[in-house]
């Protein structure tokens, strides 16, 4: 409200009115440029009854405002009263967690983190162009999930696995690609080793399964023992599995000579191939005649694959397997 102070000073060469008595159509013209009507500027803000930075609306009302922080930032001397407003960072911690947005079961390039609970394959979208961006991807399920799209800054790529509980880092170039890093992922191996030797027919002409009765070694990732000699693969990421056997046997007879072979399941196709080039070949005997032989491969292998030793002989003949260790060392395959 208007008070007993004076609060303006008189200026007769640019003011409204030139003369130092006025009429009171005068005055009225004063007061209208002062713009002291209710509700207006200066009588808003004169009537304000709080304390702080001032705002004005287009209808002329007079607001008490402060400054306040959000998203973990702080604000010092808010009201401006004690001094100049000061904005800074909270705690650094706060602040990520809550200007890192996240989405649910899509991905877009709007928000940095996408948290996948479900399905099995997702789009990635083009990487906008002319900046650098990061996205984190993370599999939220027990299953593995394969993210697609022809995004990749490396041509070779088509699609990137992560596997359950993984996590994909997204970083892009200024061209609109994705370079894909995928956070550590234990890498699987595996033995089995005969622990009850036993003699298996051979001859016919095909390689059969070794009929020795194997136990799973003492160090052991993502493998497991199945039907006595076989090696599973029970991870989600397929691997590069290299594989290496040594074996000592004896015949029912002498100077016979003998053929070794790795032996895949393919549990996806449901079918068993010998791989060729692993087979190796000697001659074995009777009683201490022991031959020893050592046979490698390599191949992809995915969930509920396995391997085991395949045997064959050149003539109808009982082969046992004395000794025989085979172990895989694999590789994670995280992009195709």
């Amino acid at each position: 409200m208007p008070d007993s102070a004076k609060n303006f000073s008189y200026d007769g060469t640019n003011g409204p009115i030139s003369t130092t008595t006025v009429t009171r159509a005068e005055l009225i013209t004063a007061m209208e440029h002062l713009n002291y009507a209710e509700g207006y500027n200066i009588r808003a803000i004169d009537e304000l009854a709080g304390s702080g930075l001032v705002s004005v609306d287009s209808l002329g009302n007079a607001y008490a405002r402060s400054i306040s922080g959000e998203n973990g930032l702080t604000v010092s001397n808010a009201t401006g009263i004690s001094g100049n407003p000061t904005i800074g960072i909270g705690t650094p911690s706060t602040v990520r967690q809550t200007i890192t947005d996240k989405e649910a079961n899509t991905i877009t390039n709007s928000v940095m983190v996408s948290i996948l609970s479900t399905g099995a394959s997702y789009a990635v979208p083009a990487a906008a162009t002319g900046v650098i961006t990061q996205k984190y991807v993370i599999n939220d399920t027990a299953n593995m999930i394969t993210l697609t799209g022809p995004v990749w800054a490396d041509a070779s790529i088509t699609t990137v696995r992560i596997p359950p509980g993984g996590m994909t880092f997204l970083t892009s170039n200024t061209t609109g690609e994705w370079w894909a890093f995928s956070t550590f992922v234990p890498d699987a191996y595996g033995a089995i080793y005969v622990s009850s030797a036993a003699a298996t027919a051979t001859g016919a002409g095909t390689f059969v399964e070794d009929a020795s009765t194997y136990s799973l070694g003492s160090s052991v990732a993502n493998f497991a023992l199945g039907s006595d000699s076989r090696l599973v693969y029970t991870g989600k990421v397929p691997i590069h599995a290299a594989v290496n056997a040594s074996i000592s046997a004896t015949s029912s007879a002498s100077n016979l000579v003998s053929y070794y072979k790795i032996m895949h399941y393919d549990a996806s196709a449901t079918t068993t191939s010998g791989l060729d080039s692993s087979e190796q070949r000697r001659k074995i005997g009777t009683g201490s005649d022991v031959g020893n032989i050592s046979v490698h491969a390599d191949l992809v292998m995915e969930e509920n694959d396995y391997i085991y030793l395949g045997i064959d002989a050149a003539s109808a003949t009982d082969i046992t397997t004395n000794y025989s260790y085979i172990a895989i060392d694999g590789t994670p395959i995280m992009t195709t």
